[in-house]
């Protein structure tokens, strides 16, 4: 089933690691007997892309698709809170967007659904098995591809793009070493990452734009572009988390603040 030095455990594929030149076999399809198993009593967390994606495809908003679709859960490393889909209250768990007929979504289909059978590896560029052909009949098809192939015919570069500057915020040591607490923060963190409709309202209905400084360009897009919108989402939890470089305080707030600050230090003399 895999080319390459170390031969395939197919009762342990977490145990093999490959990289974007490792060969593998695999072709889901309705005629494969565990056909849409998979897709029942699983944990999928959605990236905020995901959301992006599918809600824009159910045509609902984005709170709406949280709560209709979801739960929301916060870690006891970070704080930041993360999304799983929320499968059928049925005997078999299955996802809400799958049926007879397979995944109803599948052109927007979630980020680890589009990487199965695959997921990241230990280390940059690594990348493992989560199931086995004993469990997955898709595995033992005559369909072989490279993992760089796999990862090119399943659409996963504009996702990986946004879970890199996503990975900017969340791997940075800095918010393991002090969690965050906060409920507000949290709530704030929740918004920006996967509540998109409710963050332009903040951005557009607040003081937001008064007081951050971002490039016009930027402004004429965000009302409509859902894309443009998360990208200045995660520059604004980069900026609150993280550092302030990621998005600039506008000089005249800044001023303000000092005067206010001085004025406060004549006070107290």
């Amino acid at each position: 089933m895999v080319s390459g030095k170390k031969s395939a455990d197919p009762n342990d594929p977490q145990e093999i690691q490959l990289t974007e030149n490792s060969c593998f076999q695999f072709r889901c399809h309705p005629g494969v007997g565990c056909f849409t198993t998979c897709c029942r009593d699983v944990n999928i967390f959605l990236t905020p892309y995901d959301i992006l994606r599918l809600k824009k495809r159910l045509g609902v908003s984005s709170g709406e698709f949280l709560e209709r679709y979801t739960l929301s859960l916060i870690p006891s490393t970070s704080g930041i809170p993360v999304v799983l889909l929320k499968m059928q209250e049925d005997r078999n768990k299955a996802c809400p967007f799958v049926g007879p007929e397979g995944c109803s979504v599948y052109e927007d289909r979630p980020w680890s659904c589009r990487m199965y059978p695959l997921d990241q590896g230990d280390g940059e560029g690594k990348y493992r098995f989560v199931t086995q052909p004993s469990i997955c009949l898709g595995m033992k098809e005559e369909r072989e591809w490279t993992v760089g192939e796999y990862i090119r015919n399943q659409g996963l570069d504009s996702y990986n793009e946004m879970g890199n500057l996503l990975s900017k915020i969340t791997s940075d040591p800095r918010l393991s070493m002090e969690k965050i607490q906060n409920p507000k923060v949290q709530d704030m963190c929740r918004m920006a990452l996967y509540d998109l409709d409710r963050f332009r309202r903040f951005v557009l209905e607040s003081r937001f734009l008064q007081i951050f400084y971002v490039e016009k360009e930027v402004v004429a897009k965000i009302a409509k572009d859902d894309l443009e919108l998360m990208k200045l989402a995660l520059r604004w939890l980069e900026f609150g988390l993280i550092s302030g470089e990621s998005l600039k305080i506008r000089e005249d707030i800044i001023k303000g603040k000092k005067e206010e600050m001085n004025q406060r230090k004549g006070q107290t003399r």
